[in-house]
């Protein structure tokens, strides 16, 4: 994988967290211009997020937030004043938040899953639909220099002919632009002179990952792991794309693969634990999830979420409490807080 690529993260809530978030009080007029958009795909449930400056300060820029989903297209709001987004009315499945920030900062993308609604019935009675609220994260990084990009060159790409090598660096300069489409035409080309290239079929995958072709995506991950099944990157991008698909057992063994190249990966762990939470594995979920949270790593805070969930199902409230607890230390700003901290409460007086 190359070096400035970042892994994809995903932003879900556990079946026993669905009645945690409820929807705040007050509805927001469903203008486009506002920051929500009210049409959806058909469905009850809710994506919302926030935008962040690199400082932590709140965007106070009208950004263009766009909602991808392969099946029903693509809808599109401009945040608010705030930096504050809302998607309602979306069926379950798989969503792509994608932020064009303009020429100050690097495009983003986060990814998520929304659960389809199973049962709802208890002791024989049957409940109203649940209506879920998944909710995103997204801060802003500014651009990157690429002026010394044209003399850096991996030593993994020296068995690679030349002419599929430099198209292989321009779509990493077109794909840290901004510019997917332009990215994944010149990999496509990389990859007819050399169709043996992994890291321009890992790429591809990326890229397409960006424009929500998650079945594209995992088809160029698959490939990847197939020239070199060695190679960490590509075996976790495609247990990662797998998730996205809703293959839980698939993604589940690419998954474990990933962490038997690289044990000490704690993003890794936390999706290996997503995983088989959303399989109702619960004892080796959380296994996985405090392995990734004991690593202190930036990237799995969301990782207490999930075992906040994991605690909930098992009826261990206190140490339910502790996880989202220890969340909110970590993401202080969720727009959720509140709502998080009145289910602390709840639980806190369960004797």
């Amino acid at each position: 994988m190359h070096k400035n690529f970042k892994i994809h993260r995903y932003f879900v809530i556990t079946t026993a967290l669905l009645g945690v978030l409820t929807l705040f009080a007050s509805v927001v007029s469903g203008q486009s211009g506002g920051g929500v958009d009210l049409t959806g795909t058909g469905g009850r449930h809710t994506i919302q997020g926030r935008i962040y400056f690199p400082s932590g300060r709140r965007s106070d820029t009208r950004l263009k937030v766009k909602l991808q989903n392969f099946n029903a297209g693509e809808l599109s709001v401009f945040s608010d004043p705030n930096g504050s987004f809302i998607f309602r009315g979306l069926e379950a499945g798989s969503y792509t938040v994608v932020i064009e920030p303009g020429a100050d900062y690097e495009g983003a993308r986060e990814m998520v899953f929304i659960d389809t609604d199973g049962s709802n019935s208890r002791r024989g009675i049957t409940l109203p639909p649940v209506s879920r609220i998944y909710t995103v994260q997204i801060s802003l990084q500014p651009k990157r220099d690429l002026s010394n990009k044209a003399g850096v060159v991996d030593a993994v790409l020296a068995a690679v002919p030349e002419t599929a090598r430099d198209l292989y660096l321009k779509a990493i300069a077109s794909a840290q632009s901004g510019d997917s489409l332009k990215a994944i035409e010149q990999l496509k080309s990389a990859l007819l002179i050399y169709p043996q290239f992994p890291l321009a079929l890992n790429e591809l995958g990326v890229r397409y990952l960006k424009l929500g072709d998650i079945d594209k995506a995992a088809e160029a991950f698959k490939s990847a792991v197939k020239l070199d099944p060695d190679d960490f990157h590509p075996i976790l991008n495609y247990g990662i794309a797998l998730l996205n698909k809703n293959l839980f057992p698939q993604a589940e063994e690419q998954l474990r693969s990933a962490i038997a190249k690289n044990s000490a990966a704690p993003t890794a762990h936390m999706y290996l634990g997503i995983t088989l939470a959303m399989q109702r594995k619960f004892d080796e979920g959380l296994k996985e999830l405090l392995l990734a949270v004991g690593s202190n790593s930036n990237e799995v805070s969301l990782a207490h979420r999930y075992l906040a969930g994991i605690y909930l199902e098992k009826q261990q409230n206190v140490r339910a409490a502790e996880e989202l607890e220890t969340y909110l230390r970590l993401v202080p700003k969720t727009p959720e807080a509140e709502q998080i901290r009145g289910k602390i409460k709840e639980l806190r007086a369960v004797k």
